[in-house]
This record gives structure tokens, sequence and C-alpha cells, in this order.
């Protein structure tokens, strides 16, 4: 997941003294020199140092770090102050500056995008829990304890077990109101897929589905040209909801549940490309 971030007026404009500094600096060594002025080149060189310094104050600046750029002081202090066999003159000087100035377009063109944040299938299964928090105020502990059987039964592979917990967790929906319709349609799409497991057989035309009435309620949402298999993303989408229920409303079942809470967090990373698009 991205993060969008904005720049103040002041730090958007700050590689503009990069240039202005840097160059600036020559051009008063220039108008110097031709007076016999004994340091005429110190304007120049103390521009290309200034500039550095400004150059990595921009650099640090930003969500993403150019190191070369954050360097540049350090290069200017071993080519223009340390003693050594380079000229210190206006030639150098230029091309340092114009090597400065092109670093900080490409540090304020490619370095201004904050970092992506990827978050895990828990940040994201526990983003989905927070999001559903209405149709979780409706069910009590009981109801919540029949979903979470329904679905560990589910999982150890008990499906005729599966599919009668389902009925019985469907039984005590008709007692709340408003209805959790999301949360029914997962308990029957779980019964039905669980009752084609128990005889052997898959389930290949669901009777149930999720409706458009239940696209808040879903972890997993598509767009139309995403979905590949809608039967296949349902059965996915009830057990997630299934999970959230459960853990969130029955306290008897919360640490079975976290024990296999790696179940929900695949199914929700076989769509993470889906989802990031």
């Amino acid at each position: 997941m991205k993060t969008n971030t904005t720049t103040s007026g002041f730090k958007s404009r700050l590689w503009i003294a990069v240039p202005a500094v840097s160059f600036g600096g020559i051009g008063i060594e220039l108008l110097l020199s031709p007076v016999g002025f004994p340091y005429a080149a110190w304007p120049g060189i103390a521009g290309c140092v200034a500039a550095s310094c400004i150059l990595c104050y921009q650099a640090y600046l930003k969500p993403r770090r150019d190191l070369v750029s954050l360097f540049t002081p350090l290069f200017a202090f071993l080519i223009f102050i340390m003693p050594n066999d380079l000229s210190s003159g206006v030639i150098m000087q230029t091309i340092f500056a114009a090597t400065i100035s092109l670093l900080a377009v490409r540090v304020e063109k490619l370095f201004n995008a904050p970092k992506v944040e990827k978050k895990t299938m828990k940040q994201i299964l526990n983003e989905y829990t927070d999001r559903i928090e209405p149709t979780l105020a409706l069910i009590d502990e009981e109801t919540g304890h029949l979903v979470a059987q329904s679905l560990l039964t589910y999982k150890f592979g008990l499906y005729q077990n599966a599919a009668e917990k389902s009925t019985e967790a469907l039984a005590r929906l008709d007692a709340i109101t408003p209805r959790p319709g999301a949360l029914e349609r997962a308990l029957l799409i779980l019964r039905e897929r669980a009752g084609g497991f128990a005889e052997s057989r898959v389930t290949a035309n669901p009777e149930h589905s999720f409706t458009e009435a239940d696209y808040d309620n879903l972890a997993i949402r598509l767009r139309p040209d995403q979905i590949e298999d809608p039967a296949a993303l349902d059965l996915d989408n009830a057990l997630v909801l299934l999970y959230a229920v459960g853990i969130e409303t029955s306290p008897d079942d919360e640490q079975a549940l976290e024990e296999h809470q790696r179940f929900i967090t695949q199914i929700l990373e076989s769509y993470k490309d889906k989802l990031a698009a």
C-alpha cells in the first residue's frame, strides 16, 4: 500500500538553491578574478561546498534516500578543502556545480515518492475485523461459538459436523435484528460446500452466494474482471468472515482459532496481487 505525502512549498523548491548557490559563487569568482582579488577563488569553492550541504539536506528530507546525494559534502570537502592533486579552479567548480545540480533534480524527481509499506496479511485481517464491527456487535456468544465450530470442523475435514453446526448457527440468526445477511449467506455457503464434501462430491453449481449488499462485509473485494472462479471466491470470503465472527464473539474458541489463523491468512495471501491492483 502506498501512502501519499505532500511536501511544503519551501522544501519542494529547495533543490533550486543547489544550482543557485554553486553557480552564484562561481559567478562572483569570475567577477573578482579580473581585478586581481587575491582570494577570488574562495566564493566559487564556498558556493560548491555550501550547495553540496544543501543537496545533502534536500536528500535527507525525502522519504527515500539517495546515498550519492547524502555524501556530496564529503566529496566537496575532499576535492576543494583537503590538499590534493586536483585543481580546485573554475573548471572543476563548474563540473562539480553541474553534477550536484543534476543530482538535485534527480532527487526531486525520483526520490520524492514515499516508500511503499506493504501490509501483512495479519494486518489486513485485523483491519477487516475492525471494518465489520457493526455486524460483530449483533452476534451473541453462543451464536459466535456455533459459527467458530462450523469453521473449525470444516478446517479439520469433519464436513458433516460442519454442515450441522452451520444449520444450528443459522437457526440462531432468526432471533437477531437486524438480520446479519452476509453472515447468513456465509453459513449457507459453508453448509452447502461441506454437505457436498460429506457426500464425496464437489458442488459444481452452488445455490448460495454473496450478493452486492454483502460487499462491505467481505474481506476479498475484487473487480468483476479479476474474478476467475466466483464460487471459490465466495467460499474464501465465507471462511474469512466466519473466522472474524468466531474469534471476536466466542471467547471459548479464541485460542483454537488463533492457532489456525495461518489457514485464513493463506487465503488472503492467495489474493495479494489482485488486492494490491
